[in-house]
């Protein structure tokens, strides 16, 4: 190959490596290219995804700083809406607790004194009392500006429940504080049955005293439950807020902002089920301006706080509650005094009384009772009842339960005719035969009455009363009432039916306590409770004592041989109550039918009534084997007053039995009508006028007149034909104590021995019969009602020393042959309350016949004889302490004492006691105090056998403190 060639071809391959070279360069070109152009692509992918989350940081950044700004300036409103904070409120609870003994009335209000509404209850709370139709006739009131009195430093209630002060007003008048309704009175529709606690509502009467069984009966009688339920709640739940926290608050305004009654459920502010019309009045909090939530929430009175953590406002309310009762009987008002259960206000056993707080309706849960496990919050508030477990933050907010506050337990009458046999709870008229006119039971134009059913259906209908209800009714006014006392209206609410179950709240000095209640005890204005009585002649009615053990006595049908008395087949279950009264010695026993026939167990004490006790012999008491006995089945009726409406019964057992075949309304007197004049009165008559209806023809025909009364006597001063059936009506005030048990006495001391034989009950007639069923009927000059001191150091170590000792008594003889009572008061705690505690005896005077002795002259004196000494310096009445013989002044063994007792020297024996009285009576006092449980009995020094007691206030009187 040619240079040239040579030199071509490599510049040929030269340029084929170029080529090669500039084609590599080309495709790594491309290649970086492409890749320069993905990494592009992703950059930019990467870099919108960046700004998108950049973004959506910023958006929450500056949501969650909204959010803060937001919490913030809400945080910034509290403090200028001025709440109190749950801390600042919790605090002054806790305050309050240490303050105060427990829940209760911290301020009773005062109660009215105008003449139409004087009819007080204790203090601050009362009814409306004149004859004539009002809107508070029918209810229950606390507090008041009209006419106040009492001694409440506010016209209106202040009440501590659980360390929150509520006051007690729903404004619907400003002079009064709050009102409590009531359900209907029993009118004979409804039926309950005590086997399974069901009440049924009926149709009507007639197919309700149709489905009466052992256990199913009509309710004619009830009491009805009034207190007060307290709760916490959101405010923001229903979006209302109450004045006062009073979810029935009755005005259209409060300081001038409009209220409604339409914004919850009509059932939230009702008292019971029973109630169709209570409407509470509140605002709609999320439509007020700043300006008026601050009006509410700066006053402490509506009880509304702050709760930082839930963030929400918290209103404390409450409502009155009253529940319409299935009988007369009611168990555990008082949340600390335990009786059956520890669920607090059941009925006849029953479940009742339920929790509302802040549900729409009534619930099926229940409050409790200090000793129940459930009652964790307020274990140490005696006051209280607490609602059971499941309520806690669910029917009242956070760590809080509905509370439950006892006010009153009233009985109520029923809207049927009046009968005495059939239907002594009636009110209404009969209708006449003519059927055109309303008459009392016993008119001689008045239908003819058979059952206790025929009282409640309408005479239309086969009965002989009014379905319309106007008869005993206030709107039918007196003209339509049956009844001839106190009780005329069923539909009116009477001071006498109400038992006051309010508590003082505050801390009692107890000497303070003891000596007011003892004031208020001799006065007669302590209040009490007691049933009236139903009497039963049956075909057997009359036997003879024949022996006793100490179990029972045995009676004949004659006083010598004869058979026993078959109680069983004749009408005397085992366990009737009894009344025993023979005529020939005037003896009266009360007690009950043993388990064995023909025997009774009896004590000549009222107390037993229906009760276990028996006095062996029976001779021990007065009764004899030789003298025809009279027994009735006398048994307590359900419902209760404190001022009763009482009944006496006047006639022989023989005509009694055939007037009133099914028995009768009230007590039977024991004296036979024998045309003399004046009839002593089982009871302390109160009232003026003595009331008497009475037949001479086995009730064929009756005549109705008011007849003479003898105040100082009690009795009725009249005479009474023997053929004479009477029923004499009046009114008596109830005891107000109770046989108890000796109990420790609180702060370690005692009152006065105050000492009564008065004939008024301003000066201790009322505490003289409760105390011993014995009627002071002394009217004397020198003063009937007295005290005398015990020394301290009979008491020790919260117990009373023996028998404490005190002055010698200088009561003048009585008028009237009256007796008289000695008590000495303490104050006792019992289930954590005070009670009046009361020691005493019954006093009997006595004059006895005289043994003349010569005081120089060799006499015989023997115990328990009295002696009159007719000269020298022992001249005087005496009464033998110790048999023995003796010359007074020539035997230098026996000493004349300062006091006049003779007693034998060397052994200091007291043989002659004298008698430091004009004629030598006395009333036979030791001057000690006995110290029993319950009642028994002691011979006095004048030989006489009398009635030794320890008696307890039934009402409590305050909350133990221990400071």
């Amino acid at each position: 190959m040619s240079t040239i060639e040579s030199q071509i071809q490599k510049l040929n391959d030269t340029n084929a490596e170029l080529a090669r070279v500039n084609n590599e360069l080309t495709n790594t070109v491309r290649t970086h290219t492409s890749a320069i152009n993905n990494e592009v692509a992703a950059a930019k992918n990467t870099m919108a995804a960046a700004t998108a989350s950049a973004i959506s940081e910023v958006k929450a950044d500056a949501n969650a700083v909204n959010a803060e700004i937001k919490a913030r300036m809400d945080d910034a409103v509290v403090p200028w809406l001025p709440a109190m904070t749950k801390v600042q409120f919790d605090a002054l609870r806790a305050d309050r607790k240490q303050k105060y003994a427990g829940s209760g009335f911290v301020e009773w209000g005062k109660h009215s004194s105008v003449y139409e509404i004087n009819a007080n209850i204790n203090e601050g709370m009362f009814c409306a009392s004149y004859n004539g139709e009002s809107s508070r006739y029918s209810k229950l009131t606390i507090g008041s500006k009209l006419g106040s009195s009492g001694q409440s430093s506010t016209e209106f209630a202040s009440v501590l429940v659980d360390g929150v002060t509520l006051r007690l007003s729903d404004s619907r008048v400003d002079v009064y504080g709050i009102h409590c309704t009531f359900p209907e009175a029993p009118d004979g529709t409804k039926t309950y049955d005590s086997a399974t606690g069901t009440v049924t509502q009926h149709t009507n009467a007639e197919v309700a005293f149709a489905s009466e069984t052992a256990t199913n009966k009509v309710i004619t009688s009830r009491k009805d439950l009034v207190f007060l339920e307290s709760w916490h709640e959101k405010i923001t739940d229903k979006d209302i807020v109450y004045p006062l926290g009073n979810v029935q608050y009755g005005a259209t305004s409060y300081e001038g902002i409009a209220l409604s009654n339409n914004l919850v459920a009509q059932s939230y502010s009702a008292f019971g089920e029973w109630d169709e019309n209570t409407k509470g009045y509140g605002a709609k909090w999320s439509s007020l301006t700043d300006a008026q939530k601050a009006l509410f929430l700066s006053e402490p009175g509506h009880n509304i706080y702050y709760d930082a953590k839930a963030k929400i406002y918290v209103q404390v309310r409450y409502r009155m509650r009253v529940v319409e009762g299935m009988s007369d009987d009611w168990n555990e008002l008082r949340p600390s005094v335990h009786e059956i259960t520890t669920e607090w206000a059941i009925a006849n056993r029953r479940r009742i009384t339920f929790v509302q707080g802040s549900d729409l309706s009534i619930s099926s849960t229940v409050f409790l009772m200090k000793d129940h496990a459930q009652t964790a919050l307020t274990k140490a508030d005696n006051g209280i009842a607490e609602g059971e477990a499941q309520t806690l933050g669910r029917t009242s907010f956070g760590g809080t339960k509905p509370l439950a506050l006892p006010i009153a337990l009233v009985q109520r009458m029923n809207q049927g005719a009046f009968h005495p046999t059939y239907n002594p709870m009636g009110t209404g008229k009969l209708i006449n035969t003519a059927e055109n006119g309303w008459v009392h039971w016993y008119a001689s134009n008045a239908a003819s009455v058979s059952s206790k059913s025929a009282c409640f259906i309408d005479y239309r209908d086969g009965g002989v009363g009014d379905k319309n209800r106007k008869v005993g009714a206030i709107r039918g006014g007196d003209g339509y009432s049956g009844r001839l006392e106190q009780y005329k209206f069923h539909d009116a609410i009477y001071a006498g039916q109400v038992e006051d179950l309010r508590l003082n709240a505050n801390k009692l000095d107890v000497n303070k306590l003891r000596e007011d209640t003892m004031r208020k005890a001799v006065a007669g204005t302590l209040r009490g409770k007691e049933p009236t009585l139903f009497t039963h002649f049956k075909e057997l009615k009359s036997g003879y004592y024949r022996a006793s053990n100490e179990w029972n006595a045995s009676f004949y049908d004659s006083p010598q041989d004869g058979n026993t008395i078959d109680f069983f087949s004749n009408g005397f279950r085992a366990s009737t109550p009894v009344m025993v009264w023979q005529p020939a010695t005037g003896i009266t026993l009360y007690g009950t039918v043993s388990n064995s026939n023909a025997h009774l167990k009896l004590t000549d004490q009222f107390s037993n009534l229906g009760g276990e006790k028996h006095t062996n012999p029976l001779s021990k008491v007065g009764l004899t084997h030789s003298d025809i006995c009279y027994f009735a089945e006398l048994k307590k009726m359900g419902s209760e007053f404190d001022s009763l409406p009482w009944v006496d019964i006047i006639g022989h057992p023989e005509r009694i039995a055939t007037t009133f075949p099914n028995g009768v309304i009230g007590q039977w007197l024991p004296k036979l009508p024998d045309n003399s004049s004046g009839y002593p009165l089982n009871r302390k008559m109160t009232n003026t006028a003595l009331n008497a209806s009475y037949s001479r023809d086995l009730g064929a025909t009756w005549t109705n007149a008011n007849v003479g009364h003898n105040a100082l006597l009690n009795t009725s001063s009249g005479s009474w034909n023997p053929e004479v059936v009477a029923l004499l009506s009046y009114e008596s005030q109830a005891s107000f104590t109770a046989l108890a048990n000796n109990l420790n006495i609180a702060d370690n001391s005692a009152g006065d021995v105050f000492v009564s034989l008065s004939a008024s009950t301003n000066q201790g007639n009322r505490l003289h019969p409760s105390l011993t069923n014995k009627i002071g009927k002394s009217g004397v000059s020198d003063p009937t009602f007295k005290s005398y001191s015990v020394a301290s150091s009979q008491v020790m170590n919260d117990k009373l020393v023996y028998e404490p000792k005190h002055q010698l008594m200088d009561v003048a003889k009585p008028a009237n042959n009256s007796p008289a009572v000695k008590a000495l008061s303490t104050i006792t705690e019992k289930n954590g309350l005070y009670y009046l505690q009361l020691h005493g005896a019954e006093l009997k005077h006595h004059t006895p016949t005289f043994n003349d002795v010569n005081p120089s002259s060799n006499t015989t004196y023997t115990e328990g004889n009295f002696y009159c000494l007719t000269n020298y310096g022992a001249k005087g009445y005496y009464v033998c302490g110790v048999t023995m013989t003796f010359a007074f002044y020539t035997d230098k063994k026996f000493i004349q004492m300062e006091n006049g007792d003779i007693v034998h020297g060397p052994t200091n024996q007291v043989v002659l006691r004298k008698l430091n009285t004009a004629d030598g009576g006395s009333w036979g006092d030791d001057q000690t105090i006995p110290i029993v449980n319950g009642e028994d009995v002691k011979t006095d020094l004048n030989g006489n056998v009398v009635k030794v007691f320890c008696h307890h206030s039934q009402i409590p009187l305050g909350i133990v403190h221990n400071d």
